[in-house]
């Protein structure tokens, strides 16, 4: 590998002392290094480029420095050019972002030797069924769509249909469907279980439920997934991956299915998720 596209996050404490770090190792190596235009005001020796252009440039490869909030916001950016990425992790958790700070010179080292792994994160493909038989497309998610309730005081009354049958009506702040990258997400948050990455599954969680017997679920990833609204008593949105927020009224509804697109992320040798999960929610071990 020869040229690599740099994306950081400039609102993180470290970000401007890693992004130096990084472009000098990354050149030292002799990698062609380009940077998107806000990263590029932290490196005056390293080109800029939007991210849209990175493919044109010749990168192969998208190195993303923050957390993985960053590392799904980079993906979104350069999601037509099918650019694998690699997270370094200068954020908190970074499940995402799994190569810690330590690891940054080895992990490039990798990349420069074409020593790794391609994995194909699944994504989810979602759109707003109106009334009236029109369709508002959401843009694909990484980890997850949700469905929830405005600013109110009460909770959404959802009708949860799977492969067009029904499973149940809830009471309840919003529904999660989540892939297995986004099951350690809001998913997790939400008391869902974590899948590990590859799983042909995803996870449909509930947010604060009215009723002590709901439980998440784990589904095919071939299924069809559907959130009606059935009562216009308060608000309802629906966002992707926190993103493309828009109101879902009384009688529509939200159908989601497996995106045929993936996210390429780079897996370092001997990348192991059981190692990551251990690190970062401290498990123990013998």
């Amino acid at each position: 590998m020869k040229t690599i596209g740099l994306i950081a996050n400039l609102e993180k404490a470290r970000s401007a002392e890693a992004v130096r770090h990084v472009a000098a190792l990354a050149s030292g190596m002799g990698f062609i290094v380009l940077a998107e235009e806000r990263t590029a005001s932290l490196l005056p020796d390293v080109p800029s480029c939007p991210a849209g252009e990175f493919k044109q440039r010749e990168v192969e490869a998208v190195v993303v420095l923050g957390g993985d909030g960053t590392l799904l916001d980079a993906a979104h950016k350069v999601a037509e050019q099918r650019l694998p990425l690699m997270g370094l992790n200068i954020g908190s958790l970074g499940y995402l972002t799994s190569v810690e700070e330590h690891q940054f010179e080895e992990a490039l080292r990798q990349l420069r030797e074409n020593r790794y792994a391609v994995s194909r994160r699944s994504a989810l493909a979602a759109a707003v069924r109106h009334q009236d038989g029109t369709r508002s497309l959401l843009s694909d998610a990484l980890n997850d769509v949700v469905v929830y309730r405005g600013e109110s005081g009460h909770a959404a009354e959802l009708d949860l249909l799977l492969d067009r049958q029904p499973v149940s009506r809830f009471l309840c702040d919003g529904i999660i469907v989540a892939t297995p990258t986004g099951s350690t997400a809001y998913s997790l948050s939400a008391g869902g279980p974590i899948v590990l990455p590859g799983t042909p599954a995803l996870v449909i969680s509930l947010i604060c439920p009215h009723a002590l017997t709901s439980r998440p679920l784990i589904v095919s990833e071939t299924s069809h997934i559907a959130v009606k609204v059935v009562s216009d008593r308060v608000p309802v949105s629906v966002s992707s991956d926190g993103r493309d927020q828009q109101p879902v009224r009384c009688g529509d509804a939200v159908e989601i299915v497996k995106s045929s697109h993936s996210m390429p992320l780079i897996e370092l040798h001997g990348y192991n998720p059981c190692d990551v999960l251990r690190r970062k929610l401290g498990w123990g071990g013998r």
